[in-house]
């Protein structure tokens, strides 16, 4: 009889389980209820809610056998936005075997609940007010495209130039609170790309400012309702060594600002690469670009970081009076 009652339980447990790991209705309904497309701040920001479709699909298709599933994941998810998904994860062989296979097999129950929440969300308000916001402070008008998706989750939020960016809800740093961070940062990209031309000799100044200078409105933003280490994604140990070791970090790297290679520019605002092994951080050129932008500020006037958005990256380099301070120009 015991035998038979723990039987009983662990089917019904197994069977409890197996339900949870599944799109279920309520979540299908809500995330149906979600546009397609939203244009926000007056047309100039579009959000495509492309996780909608993936969700309608997992559900639609539960059971369906594997060309199935494909050919409407497909049809319906990737061709029509295969330039975006080309610049983010690959062809559509990787899409479906590396990003959507693998979902569908082990994270049906995160699926559900991310698909769940941001369908309740109405996070396109934050992009709305977020744009207006810096589009106020600033007297520029950030445009382009955000696709909110279920991808491989490598990266939370970025950008691929043009305007064109990426909210990734497989990420599993991407809660609210963090979107709500990194928001100002990312949407200044939208205003920056489109408004300083990038310097193909000064590849990793460029790219330093440009990281650099969304932290910087981040603050302008946002204020202290977060720490400077956050804003930076550094530890408070991280940030320490940066400002313990400033002199040294930009000795070391101003060659490497200077440069038209883009492999430098890209490591120098890469989070896997660590330029100084002995504790400084990834993506170090954050801090660099952040420096440059407070040291421009503190020289010019509090009102100056709008000069940021016009000023071509090496007159801003050298109005920020860094090259003299660390004696790199001799």
């Amino acid at each position: 009889m015991k035998n038979l009652i723990f039987s009983l339980f662990l089917l019904a447990t197994v069977s409890a389980t197996h339900a949870q790991e599944s799109i279920q209705p309520e979540t299908y309904r809500r995330v149906l209820s979600v546009s397609e497309r939203v244009s926000l701040f007056e047309g100039r920001l579009t959000m495509v809610n492309l996780f909608r479709q993936q969700i309608k699909l997992a559900y639609e298709t539960a059971g369906q056998p594997d060309s199935v599933i494909r050919r409407r994941f497909l049809d319906q998810t990737y061709i029509p936005y295969a330039e975006f998904w080309k610049g983010y994860v690959g062809d559509s062989t990787v899409y479906y075997d590396e990003v959507i296979r693998p979902l569908l097999k082990d994270s049906l129950g995160m699926l559900n609940r991310v698909a769940r929440f941001y369908a309740e969300a109405h996070i396109d308000h934050y992009f709305n007010e977020t744009a207006r916001a810096l589009g106020k402070l600033s007297g520029l008008q950030a445009q382009g495209t955000w696709y909110i998706v279920f991808g491989h989750g490598v990266t939370d939020m970025g950008g691929f130039g043009g305007g064109v960016m990426v909210l990734d809800l497989s990420n599993r740093i991407n809660t609210l609170e963090h979107v709500k961070l990194i928001l100002p940062h990312e949407i200044n990209h939208q205003i920056y790309d489109l408004s300083v031309v990038e310097d193909t000799t000064a590849r990793g100044l460029y790219r330093c400012i440009n990281e650099g200078f969304a932290v910087y409105m981040n603050q302008v933003v946002l204020k202290k309702k977060y720490s400077l280490h956050e804003y930076l994604m550094y530890t408070p140990e991280e940030l320490m060594y940066c400002l313990n070791n400033e002199k040294n970090i930009f000795t070391k790297l101003k060659p490497f600002l200077f440069t038209g290679k883009r492999d430098h520019a890209l490591a120098l605002a890469s989070r896997g690469e660590k330029v100084f092994k002995n504790g400084g951080p990834g993506a170090i050129g954050y801090f660099i670009g952040y420096r440059i932008c407070e040291a421009y500020v503190s020289r010019q006037g509090p009102n100056s970081w709008k000069d940021i958005y016009r000023l071509p990256v090496r007159e801003l380099w050298a109005a920020s009076g860094l090259e003299e301070k660390f004696g790199l120009n001799l």
